[in-house]
């Protein structure tokens, strides 16, 4: 049976799953991080340089930007991003395996910096950092309530994180997947992770879309996993 699914209403509902107990405040994501990153934000005036009158592209419009900077080590590469409802409070991961949160400051409806940042690596079910496993292009993100899910790129996996026990400092367990996600070629896998939240078809449901991982007839190959 053939669904019908708003992309528009789908990705407003899938950016908006921060649950507000998780990011209210600065609080939950950002409970039990290691380290305050700070990070300096220079605004991207016009999307367009030729012409900066030039905002609407299609249904989109372009409000603001940032180039964002930092001194922090472990800042850069950011691969996945999720907002709260408010678009303020975020959490984020770095392709090399560390997480951020914090918040967007705003003037209006305008981006003026990031706040409150706050920087722990990932860590598997052991405690350790997923990198000492050789798990690196830790590439997309889906949240599901205080469950956080992470997909990696370099090695076809993904792990679940319970934010209710640690926040950025919780440790992820392997999610069983089909095995067709591990023969997806070598850097090419895992590209977007998307939680299904409820109220829409297929709730419930994580679904993977890999990078060029294709069938027989060139489609870009996704898995619909639970739900």
């Amino acid at each position: 049976m053939a669904i019908d699914i708003s992309r528009r209403s789908f990705l407003r509902n899938a950016m908006a799953a921060l649950p507000a107990g998780m990011v209210g405040a600065g609080a939950g994501f950002a409970h039990a991080q290691t380290s305050s990153v700070e990070v300096n934000a220079r605004r991207i005036e016009s999307f367009d340089p030729r012409d900066a009158s030039h905002i609407r592209y299609g249904s989109l419009e372009f409000r603001s930007g940032l180039v964002l900077t930092s001194s922090f080590r472990g800042f850069g590469g950011l691969s996945g991003l999720r907002l709260d409802k408010m678009g303020e409070q975020f959490i984020a991961l770095s392709d090399k395996g560390n997480w951020f949160t914090g918040r967007i400051a705003y003037r209006d409806k305008v981006m003026t910096g990031l706040a409150d940042v706050k920087s722990a690596p990932m860590l598997d079910s052991d405690g350790k950092k997923i990198t000492a496993r050789g798990w690196f292009d830790s590439e997309s993100l889906a949240v599901d309530g205080s469950t956080v899910y992470v997909g990696l790129e370099r090695v076809n996996q993904i792990l679940r994180f319970d934010f209710s026990k640690g926040g950025i400092r919780s440790r992820g367990e392997i999610v069983p997947v089909p095995p067709e996600i591990g023969k997806l070629p070598f850097n090419k896998g895992l590209e977007t992770l998307v939680f299904v939240p409820k109220g829409q078809p297929l709730a419930g449901t994580l679904i993977a879309i890999s990078e060029r991982g294709l069938d027989a007839s060139g489609n870009i190959q996704g898995f619909l996993l639970g739900g």
